[in-house]
């Protein structure tokens, strides 16, 4: 007998995400589930169909907030018609977490953990470890005060590891445009997924072309929230006054000169946004840029390009010898073509043999 899986997602997933992002797995897996006795169905809105199902996934963007906390009078009324929920956190950060739910639902599936969930016991000052650390250390001051549920221990065992925005395929904005983007799209949506063949930047040649700039840095510096921004901002102060300043290639652009930068590009480096898990270093692997990052060891994720000395260089929060990581990073061919080389095995591997046993065992995980 099947059992019958209905997912909640919202407008911008049933939009782009759905085929292309987060969820695309279980579109390609299609068979794959059902040969597990597992149908899979999506809804953008709540309806009788929705809730005549063994088990409802819930991505947290289509449940209606207040503030910063889920509306729990509006999920409770999605408890009352199915107890068997599953909550798919969908935050950009480890930190930024709604354990106000678990309570009425059966697991809690998030795209990254801190690896130490003794940090899930107090609040975080600015709901992150991050901004913890720089608001004790740089005395920040946040104009609004971040609001979060600590986890109760009860909950432990409800907490499952899911997968991150790495999943997701990112179109090749350098030979295609917006338009070839949505034929993409339109084709993937109504094709057969197995015979589809998607045009994509994924594992391009290294180039050892010297005539590459030394690194980007593309980040956004405006955030609401001034823990949040500072490592941002600080690594910018940090890149103006070193050797490579003039190299440095910075601001907005559209996807297709951002792609360019990217691919003339040695180095990315990188901050922190309003998550650790940013799509522009998977961006960059693609287009063959070695990563400078900060330290990722304290936080779980899949799948996890964020390895120190194998798949990246980390920087400490404090900024303790960038400058020497950076030359050194720039100046050394060989290791950055062996950072490049390891990250882009670890995309490859998403959508082969090793990325669809991982998919196939978290859904059983996660039912189970």
């Amino acid at each position: 007998m099947k059992q019958k899986i209905n997912i909640l997602i919202n407008n911008e997933a049933s939009r782009l995400g759905l085929y292309y992002g987060f969820w695309n797995w279980f579109f390609i897996y299609k068979k794959e589930l059902l040969d597990c006795g597992i149908q899979v169905n999506f809804f953008s809105k709540l309806s009788n169909q929705f809730f005549d199902a063994d088990h409802l996934f819930l991505n947290s963007r289509s449940i209606p907030r207040i503030k910063d906390r889920i509306n729990l009078e509006y999920l409770k009324k999605i408890y009352l018609r199915n107890k068997n929920l599953y909550w798919f956190d969908m935050r950009d950060s480890a930190g930024t977490t709604q354990f106000e739910v678990l309570h009425l639902v059966k697991k809690y599936i998030k795209k990254h953990f801190y690896k130490d969930k003794k940090v899930y016991l107090d609040k975080l000052k600015g709901g992150r470890y991050y901004t913890n650390y720089y608001i004790e250390r740089y005395n920040i001051k946040d104009h609004q005060k971040y609001d979060q549920e600590v986890l109760q221990i009860k909950y432990l065992p409800k907490l499952i590891l899911g997968w991150n925005l790495g999943v997701g395929f990112f179109f090749d904005y350098t030979n295609f445009s917006k338009l070839d983007y949505y034929l993409e799209l339109f084709k993937f949506k109504f094709l057969d997924s197995k015979n589809y063949s998607m045009k994509l930047p994924q594992h391009q040649n290294w180039s050892f072309d010297n005539k590459k700039s030394d690194f980007v840095s593309l980040m956004n510096t405006n955030f609401k929230r001034e823990s949040v921004g500072f490592q941002r901002m600080r690594l910018k102060e940090i890149l103006r006054n070193t050797d490579y300043q003039n190299k440095i290639i910075e601001g907005r652009f559209s996807k297709r000169n951002y792609y360019k930068a990217l691919r003339n590009s040695k180095v990315s480096i990188g901050a922190y946004g309003w998550g650790e898990v940013c799509y522009r270093e998977f961006e960059a692997i693609n287009c063959g840029a070695a990563i400078l990052f900060p330290d990722m060891s304290g936080i779980e994720t899949w799948p996890n390009i964020y390895i120190n000395d194998e798949t990246y260089i980390a920087y400490d929060y404090d900024f303790k010898n960038i400058n020497d990581k950076i030359h050194y990073l720039v100046s050394n061919i060989s290791l950055r073509k062996r950072l490049v080389d390891n990250s882009q095995k670890i995309l490859r591997d998403i959508h082969q043999e090793i990325g669809k046993n991982y998919f196939l065992n978290k859904v059983m995980e996660i039912i189970s």
